[in-house]
């Protein structure tokens, strides 16, 4: 068809429309061709599943089954082991196994094989859930469970022998052959296993060991055999009434216990073992805290009392005691570096001296103390500026408050003596001013200062004032003196008045006896 549309395309052009909707078929033709090829070549893959895979029974499960449904490999049935139960939710499998001595390092060491039931001369015997309804088979119990497994020999139930898939292996406690059965997990042996020891785990003792007025070290001791665990130990203490005041559990043989208040406790430990708690008589112990020790220096007080402590500079006294506190003693003491005079107190300073005073506080009493040093500094700082004072600082005066120097709070110790120094320079030109009406000590020619102890040092002041303080201050005068003053100046001013009136009189006379001729 393809070629017969090629062929009458020169003849026809419409043809081209046909042409390419016959190609558009090919293309989906030859997809579906594709297609088909690779799910044929699946089909082969999923057949080869059957080839090669064996088939297994439809039937699997059985009652009698130790796993249910079996096993399928070494892998599978350690899976199984390690979990505890197998589908069907049973959790005793790992105790069937342990019951006839199979251990899971035995598990691990079997290999993939086969056995036959005849096999040494008839003597296998195989372990399942169902007696099978023959009398021989024998009801084992499985230890730590409910469980009642049976076993017996296969000839003498069938009276044939056939080929069983298995895991072959030798068990580790007396070196025996053995099988677990793939179908079903049964375990196969010749030999039976030894007896199984039953578990035992106890609680032995409980030792107590004081460590101090309230602490004890509690020491628990027990022992297991036969595959039973000792998992930890919850030691469990109370009181007097026998109400639990602690409860704690561990995996030490060893804990130490602190008690909250005096009195008599009981101590108990429980061994936590893989059979389930043990205890005994001799896990249970008595302990007693007794009453702690007063103190020596405040009765109302225990000895361990972060209150109980001694006054640091006498023993026999409580440290909060009325006794027991810091007392200061302030001196103070000044120098002139200038005249190198050690004691300048009553001493004269010149302009330009320099002068040293040591202030020095000293604690007497028993206990540190802390003190802040002040100095008041106006009187000094009228004749004088201050050119070293330490670590002091300087208060700036104002209207209201006079110069002061302080230092910070510093502790001192009993028997210690803390010094602080201020060096001052006597002014170059001594001020000229006078003395402060309300304040005689003002401008006096002398520096005061007092801490502790009261210290003077005279300045070389100017004339002026020398006689300032020579004449110390002008006559009293009152309304009574000022009249009697009044009254004598007129007084002397009538007398001399009338004096001079009288002499005028006398002159006139003497010139009018003159003129007359009568002189």
């Amino acid at each position: 068809m393809f070629r017969k549309l090629v062929s009458n395309l020169a003849f026809s052009p419409a043809l081209v429309g046909q042409l390419g909707f016959y190609a558009r078929r090919l293309r989906k033709e030859e997809t579906t061709r594709r297609a088909g090829l690779v799910f044929l070549a699946l089909a082969l893959v999923v057949q080869s599943f059957a080839v090669f895979t064996p088939p297994q029974s439809a039937n699997a499960a059985n009652a009698d089954n130790v796993i249910y449904s079996g096993i399928r490999n070494k892998d599978d049935l350690l899976a199984i082991y390690d979990r505890g139960s197998d589908s069907a939710g049973r959790n005793d499998i790992k105790e069937i196994y342990t019951q006839f001595g199979i251990s899971r390092a035995d598990i691990a060491n079997m290999h993939v094989g086969s056995y036959n039931t005849g096999d040494f001369n008839g003597q296998l015997k195989s372990v399942g859930r169902s007696d099978w309804g023959v009398s021989f088979r024998s009801p084992v119990q499985v230890a730590n469970t409910t469980t009642t497994v049976f076993t017996g020999g296969f000839t003498e139930t069938y009276g044939k022998s056939w080929p069983m898939p298995a895991l072959i292996g030798t068990r580790s406690v007396d070196g025996a052959w053995f099988a677990i059965t793939l179908n079903c997990g049964n375990p196969v042996y010749v030999v039976p296993p030894p007896p199984v020891k039953k578990p035992v785990a106890a609680c032995t003792s409980l030792a107590i060991i004081s460590l101090n007025r309230t602490t004890v070290r509690l020491t628990a001791q027990a022992s297991s055999a036969d595959g039973a665990t000792i998992d930890g130990y919850t030691y469990t203490v109370k009181n007097a009434k026998g109400t639990p005041v602690f409860n704690q559990r561990t995996t030490t043989t060893t804990l130490d216990y602190k008690a909250p208040s005096d009195g008599t406790y009981t101590a108990q430990v429980t061994a936590n073992t893989s059979l389930g708690d043990r205890t005994d008589a001799g896990c249970i112990k008595a302990f007693t805290v007794s009453p702690e020790p007063r103190c020596v220096l405040n009765s109302g007080l225990t000895e361990s009392s972060p209150d109980c402590q001694p006054c640091p500079n006498d023993k026999t006294l409580w440290y909060k005691d009325a006794k027991c506190t810091a007392k200061f003693q302030l001196s103070k003491s000044v120098r002139n570096i200038t005249q190198s005079l050690t004691d300048a107190n009553n001493t004269q300073a010149k302009p330009g001296d320099q002068l040293q005073y040591t202030l020095s506080v000293r604690n007497t009493g028993n206990a540190p103390g802390s003190y802040t040093m002040t100095d008041t500094v106006a009187d000094i700082l009228e004749y004088a500026t201050i050119v070293n004072m330490g670590d002091g600082n300087i208060v700036t005066p104002d209207a209201t408050t006079p110069a002061v120097v302080t230092w910070p709070s510093t502790s001192i110790k009993p028997g210690e003596t803390l010094e602080k120094f201020i060096v001052v320079r006597v002014k170059e030109t001594i001020p000229a001013m006078a003395a402060n009406a309300s304040n005689p000590q003002s401008f006096n020619c002398k520096v005061t200062n007092t801490f502790g102890n009261t210290l003077n040092v005279n300045i070389e002041c100017p004339p002026e004032k020398v006689v300032e303080q020579t004449v110390a201050e002008l006559p009293h005068t009152g309304a009574s003196e000022n009249i009697i003053f009044s009254a004598v100046v007129v007084a002397v001013a009538v007398y001399f008045y009338a004096r001079s009136r009288q002499t005028a009189t006398e002159i006139r006379l003497i010139r009018r006896d003159l003129n007359a001729g009568t002189i």
